[in-house]
């Protein structure tokens, strides 16, 4: 083996059409780590394969290397006798970190959110591509899975990284659509010390059964963005669904097909809300909304004096915010977090939704069913 990509590379990698047939089959295989660095001739070998790649690539060496760092290669050190399932095939010569591996790699840089953000698109059905007009290409399932990550992560043992992917796989979504899926569901769902709502998300884009209202086929389904639980047998409603509308929601019929997805799945007792970027920024609308959905589900209001309300309502505007810088690309969340330390937390209750540094995902292509 000549180039065994790692860390943000390897994600690239991960992300290119070179990789995605073999992603779509499954496969893996097991990766000795090089002795040394790529010489200049494989390195051009690799560009002309992925030209796209962003300088320096990161690659993984074994201990015995030197380290050789340069304006094209950022070489990872590593003793490890890594599993059978730690890489794929690229070409001749060039591998990459798998998708179970790549987490544990990125995992030692990133913040928490910023790994929970990562594991969302791994686990669901999209691929951050900023060149590509749309800014992600869909893919036609999930790259990986929690129990794959989990074996994967036993058969590492208790190496560096590992308990902090366990602990993020914990609360990643599955089957999130795009990468706007994936913010809805973590503000949602993370618990209020992270300034989530802390509700059950059952599941993302899964398949609903509905009774089809006014056609001939009395059976179907319904695949709402994202799906809650209801606690109790007894609650007002089965769930709530989530659906958020992207451009693609105003081209003319749209509306309709809308209109007929809300009414077959409160046919079936559940109630489908709709959300666009507007509404998402509004923090009082949101809080207002999932306030109506506890009722909904049953759920009881917390009851919280003035000072823990304003606590974790400047963290619900922290969590909105950090997560529109989050873009799948820059993760420089560990810089932002070491600032935040140093300011006092009401200082989070005042100051205007930051502008993401780097965006590669524009809002309308984020529902392109």
């Amino acid at each position: 083996m000549s180039i065994l990509l790692s860390h943000t590379t390897a994600l690239e990698a991960l992300r290119s059409p070179l990789a995605r047939r073999r992603l779509n089959r499954g496969e893996r295989c097991a990766a000795e780590v090089p002795d040394a660095p790529p010489t200049l001739e494989e390195l051009d070998a690799l560009f002309e394969r992925l030209p796209s790649l962003a300088r320096p690539i990161h690659v993984s060496v074994s201990e015995r290397s030197r380290r050789a760092d340069s304006s094209q290669v950022h070489t990872h050190t590593t003793r490890l006798q890594l599993p059978s399932d730690s890489a794929i095939r690229l070409a001749e010569g060039i591998y990459c970190s798998s998708p179970e591996h790549v987490v544990v790699e990125m995992s030692r840089t990133l913040t928490h959110l910023e790994l929970v953000f990562l594991l969302g698109e791994l686990l669901g059905t999209y691929a951050i591509v900023p060149e590509t007009e749309e800014g992600m290409v869909k893919r036609p399932r999930p790259v990986t899975d929690p129990e794959r990550i989990l074996a994967h992560l036993a058969a590492l043992g208790s190496v560096s990284g590992v308990a902090r992917v366990r602990r993020a796989l914990r609360v990643a979504c599955v089957g999130s659509a795009s990468p706007q899926e994936t913010r809805l569901s973590m503000r949602l769902g993370l618990k209020p010390a992270l300034g989530g709502y802390h509700l059950d998300v059952l599941s993302m884009n899964e398949p609903v059964e509905v009774i089809r209202i006014g056609r001939e086929l009395g059976e179907g389904v319904r695949k709402p963005d994202v799906l809650l639980r209801a606690p109790r047998a007894d609650a007002p409603f089965s769930g709530v669904a989530f659906d958020y509308e992207g451009n693609v929601h105003r081209r003319p019929g749209r509306r309709t097909v809308d209109l007929r997805r809300q009414n077959e799945l409160l046919a079936v007792n559940f109630k489908d809300y709709l959300l666009d970027k507007v509404l998402y920024d509004d923090l009082d609308y949101m809080d207002d909304l999932v306030r109506r959905i506890r009722d909904d589900l049953g759920i009881a209001q917390p009851r919280l004096g003035y000072a823990e309300e304003a606590r974790r309502r400047a963290l619900r505007q922290w969590l909105h915010d950090e997560l529109e810088l989050i873009d799948g690309v820059t993760w420089a969340g560990r810089l932002r977090e070491r600032d935040r330390r140093r300011a006092p937390l009401e200082e989070l209750t005042c100051h205007q939704v930051p502008e993401p540094v780097y965006d590669p995902v524009p809002v309308e292509a984020y529902d392109l069913d």
